[in-house]
């Protein structure tokens, strides 16, 4: 019998839909759905030229693999840089002891989460796929996307939310990341508070182009990808080609495109870097903004932009109790009830094993290592409503 759990987690991480595994194997789409079904199993050569496609060794297709397929995770470092070192070792870590709250977040899905057939960098595939996410919900093509619409997308999704209280000079992923984990087919989206709250809604939508890809693109390719995802989601087309007239016809260039971005809960930045995509795409004035001037003058005056902390809740700082109430309350996160559970069938409280959960300090774990075990220890069965009490 083939190994589908393992099968399946390698086309994810090769990037192979079931058309594109039957083209590097020379059979019909059929024929790879019956594999993954487990009606039939390939003929020698093609066990080959799936072992090739798959870049594994043949026996590992029929043999039960003990170990856990690798997590897929996806996150931006400041300017972009490369993922290496401390933040990744940081983030597989993290990804490895969500793995471990799997059983405490949710029962099995009756249903399969709405993913993108074949992920691509295009352009207009690209845009198609976000004028079909917006049309979903009932959205007109020049509508602002709310942001409880955005987070109701993730839910839908199955997407499971973590908010977390990461300092902003964290190094590594100071905003978002996600995770995909194959063998039990979990989505996590770990956010930070802390992050600005004109760019919430872009990190939001960046990491949901992740979740509808199930992570097929990674690396570059896959941030790139999230990237336009968002900005087209966001601030269609159509808009930007609107706000690129409204911006260059006015004296005030800056002030319109702050304008925009208000309007669309959004930075300025993905205002004027999707006016300009317009711009290039129907060969117009591009809006002039993207100076060094403006970027030195936006770097300043980043502090004065809310956190979402203060711009969702009022305050400038919650306490670890506010913090879990209140994040349990806004974003329906299932994640402080697993991790109290979690404790109590391990025994007992471990601050360390929160602390690698959400990439926070040991200090801050062992407060909340406390307080979950007073809030949710015995409160209801894995997988109940963070709202139940």
């Amino acid at each position: 019998m083939l190994n589908t759990t393992l099968i399946k987690s390698a086309m994810v991480g090769q990037g192979l839909n079931q058309t594109a595994l039957a083209e590097k194997c020379s059979v019909s789409k059929e024929s790879v759905s019956n594999w993954l079904a487990g009606e039939s199993i390939p003929r020698p050569n093609k066990l080959k030229s799936l072992a090739v496609a798959l870049q594994l060794e043949v026996e590992r297709l029929f043999a039960v693999d003990e170990a856990d397929p690798t997590p897929l995770i996806a996150f931006r470092t400041k300017r972009n840089r490369p993922v290496t070192g401390p933040a990744l070792e940081a983030a597989e870590d993290l990804a490895a002891h969500l793995r471990a709250l799997v059983p405490f977040v949710r029962s099995r899905p009756v249903f399969a989460p709405p993913v993108l057939e074949d992920p691509q960098q295009d352009d207009e595939y690209i845009r198609e796929a976000a004028r079909q996410v917006r049309a979903r919900i009932g959205l007109a093509p020049k509508a602002p996307l709310s942001r409880a619409q955005l987070l109701g997308l993730l839910h839908d999704f199955g997407a499971l939310l973590v908010p977390v209280l990461w300092d902003s000079k964290k190094a590594g992923h100071e905003n978002a990341l996600s995770v995909f984990l194959p063998e039990s087919g979990t989505s996590w989206v770990v956010f930070s508070l802390n992050s600005r709250d004109d760019d919430f809604n872009y990190w939001l939508a960046h990491e949901l182009g992740h979740c509808y890809s199930l992570h097929a693109l990674q690396g570059a390719e896959g941030e790139a990808f999230a990237e336009r995802f968002a900005q087209e989601l966001l601030f269609p087309m159509e808009v930007a080609v609107d706000a690129l007239c409204a911006i260059t016809s006015d004296s005030q260039r800056k002030e319109r495109a702050t304008w925009y971005a208000g309007s669309y809960g959004i930075s300025v930045v993905t205002v004027f870097s999707q006016a300009d995509r317009a711009a290039r795409v129907h060969k117009k004035e591009p809006t002039g903004l993207n100076t060094r001037a403006f970027w030195a003058d936006w770097q300043t005056n980043r502090v004065r932009v809310p956190t979402v902390v203060e711009s969702t809740f009022g305050v400038k700082e919650l306490s670890a109790e506010e913090y879990v109430l209140k994040s349990e309350d806004e974003f329906s996160t299932p994640v402080f009830r697993a991790l109290a559970q979690w404790q109590v069938a391990e025994g007992g409280r471990d601050p360390s094993f929160i602390a690698s959960a959400l990439n926070i300090g040991i200090g801050q774990a062992q407060e909340l290592s406390h307080l979950l075990m007073r809030l949710h220890s015995s409160s209801g069965e894995p997988g109940a409503s963070p709202n139940s009490n």
